[in-house]
């Protein structure tokens, strides 16, 4: 009886541990990989890349005019496919097997966006 109850509170802990882990946050598409980064009310440009056929994020690096990154987000919300247009948006940057065009970004340099929010400027 003593085995028991000790049992029970053993199993217990071990489930009340394993579910309050925090879960890694899955890219939004296909053609995504590991997590690089976050980011929080970053402002940037909603465009559309029809080689790709999906909607993009351009986010300028502070302090320059022509460094910047190609986010493809996977989920954008309807009411933003207006292109171009301005947005705050904060997510989940993973790495990403597409490549932009020399065009929208020389460096060749893309990533997938997970949004968490998204509002117009």
């Amino acid at each position: 009886m003593f085995m028991k109850k000790y049992l029970g509170i053993f199993v217990l802990a071990l489930l009340v541990s394993v579910f309050s882990c925090k879960k890694e946050v899955e890219p939004a598409c296909v053609d995504c990989g590991e997590k690089a980064g976050e980011i929080t009310k970053r402002s940037g440009f909603a465009f559309y890349d029809s080689t790709a056929a999906r909607y993009y994020v351009d986010f300028f690096f502070p302090g320059s005019t022509d460094t910047h990154t190609v986010n493809y987000v996977c989920d954008l919300p309807e009411k933003f496919r207006k292109t171009p247009l301005q947005v705050v948006v904060s997510g989940t940057l993973f790495e990403s097997s597409l490549r932009p065009t020399a065009a929208l970004n020389p460096a060749g340099k893309a990533y997938c966006l997970k949004l968490d929010s998204i509002e117009e400027k």
